[in-house]
């Protein structure tokens, strides 16, 4: 059980680590968010938890 609880616990501190970073992205002006090839679709799909 706890073994479990502590993978859901990993994955809802990856996505938020994930979710941070996507709002830094996001912050950055277009230019260079088209340099490093980020797209506003590819956010959506980063955020999905695992379950």
């Amino acid at each position: 059980m706890f073994k479990s609880l502590s993978r859901i616990r990993a994955a809802f501190a990856q996505a938020s680590k994930r979710r941070r970073t996507a709002r830094e992205l996001n912050s950055l002006p277009p230019e260079i968010r088209k340099d490093i090839g980020w797209r506003e679709a590819d956010q959506i799909e980063e955020i999905r938890l695992p379950f």
